[in-house]
């Protein structure tokens, strides 16, 4: 009878406690907007150089949001590119979200609204002069005003990420 006990004993003092084997899924959605916030500039970079901006950037947008997505993580993206040419400015809005957008640009007084349905691309084209032209770009209610280069190709983003309650939202300038 005790040497059973003295057996007992040790199996239970020797065995490890049960490992967790599931466990919640971690915060890393402002890690992953974070990411994509830097990421985004260096797609836009290879689509130059490969003489395809918007291609490129439409397929690492599609890419990211399916990357996400098995995280459980819903990824919505709304870009505006600003490809200056000889004398003006191709401006390019993409949309990345779940229903379309009207997103309103003001390029040095010049205003007009650029509706894009969900998931395409829609551009048009603004006249420039100087070094630098004034842009303003509405979308989702908010505004956001940046100065620009005429040599430079320029983005401006926002980012979203949902995942149940949590949501985490950025803008990238670029």
């Amino acid at each position: 009878m005790i040497g059973a006990v003295f057996i007992c004993a040790l199996l239970f003092f020797g065995i490890a406690p049960a490992i967790q084997v599931t466990s919640p899924p971690s915060d890393d959605m402002d890690f992953l907007a974070g990411n994509l916030q830097k990421e985004m500039p260096h797609a836009l970079n290879t689509g130059i150089n490969s003489s395809d901006p918007l291609g490129v950037l439409c397929n690492f947008t599609g890419f990211s949001g399916d990357a996400v997505l098995g995280r459980g993580i819903d990824l919505g993206v709304l870009w505006i590119v600003f490809m200056p040419g000889d004398g003006d400015v191709n401006v390019s809005a993409g949309n990345f979200m779940d229903s379309g957008e009207t997103v309103g640009v003001n390029i040095s007084g010049t205003y007009r609204d650029i509706y894009v349905a969900a998931g395409t691309v829609n551009s048009t084209l603004f006249t420039i002069s100087g070094y630098t032209f004034d842009a303003e770009v509405t979308a989702g209610g908010e505004s956001t005003k940046a100065v620009l280069l005429s040599n430079k190709t320029s983005i401006y983003s926002v980012i979203s990420m949902e995942r149940g309650e949590k949501v985490v939202r950025k803008e990238l300038l670029a």
